[in-house]
């Protein structure tokens, strides 16, 4: 994994109303392994970014596109389809990825041996890709929901922890160093659990931890070992709001769902899709324009 070299990829980027940014997001989805989202500076707006391995059939993207924006009631965006080199994406991040502190988890890749500070915990992160470091205002609001019931522990029932929509497995490994709890970890990439399994293996956390590819809740594994005392989903606001009824049903009752990925303005569909299946909110993180928030199943 370390050291690898990525083949040339293709870059896929719009422009869109953040009101509209998930549904843009979703229809990206098909053309792209990977998907970033990012306020844009010019008002209320985001900028979407898909990465494919392969150039998109623009006329079909294009087509997606005009159909979503149709729905969410936007005008087309402009999409900029862009060709990317080979990039070595280990020895950028061993440029780039200083080490980072949020709460009690102190995040570093294998080529910064910097020890942690007091009182924390280290996770090692060799994302491979240009996402999953650990730097993003939704990771670290997550990592900060965490730190609360790592500071508290009885606030959380027993049982294991689920990590939706995992990517490189730094929010289900942070849980279960600082948990010391079970944690099945999915994601809908078979890239991301890859890395994810990798990562899990370099932090020695394979019998705590177990990556798993799901889309949403469907996989088996994930029935057979809930009900959760904790779900982490740091995913994207439409599917928080879609999988709303799944979330209740695989917490147990007392438990916490953190959900992240959602802008500020996106907080209000979230909490009430939650609150239509019996869950509360119990905080909410923001950073950088990214909302953090914490739900509870009463007893």
């Amino acid at each position: 994994m370390t050291g690898s070299v990525v083949t040339p990829s293709w870059k896929v980027e719009v422009i869109v109303p953040a009101a509209a940014g998930d549904a843009i997001a979703e229809a990206l989805e098909g053309h792209s392994g990977a998907i970033s989202m990012f306020p844009a500076p010019s008002g209320d707006a985001v900028r979407i970014r898909g990465y494919a391995a392969n150039p998109p059939d623009e006329a079909i993207l294009e087509a997606d596109l005009e159909a979503a924006s149709h729905a969410a009631g936007i005008a087309t965006p402009a999409v900029d389809v862009v060709w990317l080199p080979a990039i070595d994406w280990a020895a950028v991040n061993r440029e780039s990825f200083a080490p980072l502190r949020v709460g009690g988890v102190w995040i570093r890749d294998s080529y910064h041996e910097e020890p942690a500070p007091v009182g924390a915990v280290t996770i090692v992160v060799d994302a491979a890709t240009a996402f999953g470091t650990g730097h993003h205002g939704t990771t670290q609001g997550c990592l900060i929901a965490l730190d609360r019931f790592a500071c508290r522990p009885r606030l959380l029932p027993p049982g294991p922890v689920l990590d939706i929509g995992c990517g490189t497995g730094i929010l289900g490994m942070a849980a279960a160093k600082r948990l010391r709890r079970w944690v099945a970890a999915t994601d809908i990439d078979p890239v991301a659990v890859a890395v994810a399994r990798y990562n899990v293996q370099l932090n020695r956390l394979g019998s705590f931890v177990r990556p798993i590819c799901s889309r949403d809740y469907a996989a088996h594994t994930i029935s057979r070992s809930g009900p959760y005392a904790l779900i982490l989903a740091n995913i994207l606001a439409r599917p928080l709001v879609r999988m709303a009824p799944d979330c209740a049903r695989h917490l147990r009752r007392g438990g916490y769902a953190v959900l992240s990925g959602l802008l500020m303005a996106q907080e209000r569909a979230v909490i009430a899709a939650h609150r239509q299946q019996g869950l509360v909110l119990a905080a909410r993180h923001r950073i950088d324009g990214w909302s953090t928030l914490v739900v509870r199943r009463p007893i």
